[in-house]
């Protein structure tokens, strides 16, 4: 094992054949963007599927895709049919541009790439984080203990907590007050952690295997702190982007109760509070989402269409 691990790392979280297999999501999702109520709202806050045939007379204005990726479950082409201008914003700008490049949109002057943080976090960050707790590994060796491993996780894991935003005012570059009609975050929620997460798996793993002789590293005390730190981050987040958003917000979050996904159940159970407070407008349905199809993964994605008051 290297630190060049890092780079197979990231290849993990890039779905073969996902433009293909996400067609009916893809299209399903941009629906719900263009039209005009992409939901039923229904009693006491109980989801149903989309209603995606009514699209909205006249849509124009400016758009921001948070955590854009490469553009695999939004139609890039119509969504510029509908809007002047969109921001596609990601820490990951080469997925970016492999996306438009895909859907044939790279030189379209109404879209701008802009790289850029949601958390404050950077892939740099990321990888830094991977690289000194590979190393204390290897300097510690066969003498390396569970609860030392454990330690020094949360204590690098702290160290970006550093640099993650605090306040609204810290959003205001990547999120300025009203400065888009329309902000969509699909899957954005759940991923604020999930490359540190699953770094710290990686590598848990080996210690395990080659260390402690199988015997399976404790993820609870790092997976409750990733917790803690969402229960933070995410209504901060939120705020910031009601804040930036002169009309409208369209989030989609991986919808388990029986089995919360972190980061995605903090941002339903955030977004409901508002409605209920009565700060939003609130409808809300259901797509299904063919994640990894090879593997059996697919999620029931919960859309939540907010209307600002």
């Amino acid at each position: 094992m290297s630190m060049n691990i890092f780079d197979s790392i990231k290849q993990e979280f890039s779905i073969p054949d996902a433009y293909e297999n996400w067609r009916t999501y893809r299209e399903e999702l941009t629906a719900c963007v263009l039209a005009t109520k992409n939901a039923r709202k229904m009693p006491n806050q109980s989801v149903d599927r989309v209603d995606s045939k009514r699209p909205e007379e006249g849509s124009k204005g400016t758009l921001a895709v948070l955590g854009a990726g490469p553009c695999n479950d939004l139609d890039i082409n119509r969504l510029s049919e509908a809007f002047d201008h969109i921001d596609l914003i990601d820490i990951d700008t080469k997925s970016i541009t492999a996306g438009l490049n895909r859907q044939n949109k790279a030189h379209d002057s109404r879209i701008d790439i802009k790289l850029m943080s949601v958390s404050g976090i950077t892939e740099e960050m990321v990888t830094h984080f991977f690289n000194r707790l590979y190393m204390y590994i290897i300097e510690k060796g066969h003498s390396l203990t569970e609860g030392e491993f454990i330690a020094r996780s949360l204590s690098e894991f702290q160290l970006i907590e550093n640099f993650m935003y605090r306040d609204l005012t810290d959003f205001e570059t990547v999120l300025p007050e009203k400065h888009y009609d329309t902000i969509i975050a699909a899957g954005l929620h759940s991923q604020l952690f999930s490359m540190i997460s699953y770094c710290w798996h990686i590598l848990a793993g080996n210690i395990s295997e080659q260390l402690f002789s199988g015997r399976i590293v404790n993820p609870d005390p790092f997976h409750d702190h990733i917790r803690e730190v969402d229960d933070r981050l995410i209504p901060l987040l939120n705020t910031a982007i009601s804040n930036s958003a002169r009309k409208r917000i369209l989030l989609a979050s991986e919808y388990d109760p029986m089995n919360p996904v972190e980061g995605a159940w903090q941002c339903i159970r955030d977004i409901r509070t508002r409605y209920t407070g009565g700060s939003i407008s609130l409808t809300e349905s259901t797509l299904e989402w063919p994640f990894f199809p090879e593997q059996g993964r697919k999620y029931i994605m919960l859309i939540q269409d907010i209307v600002l008051i």
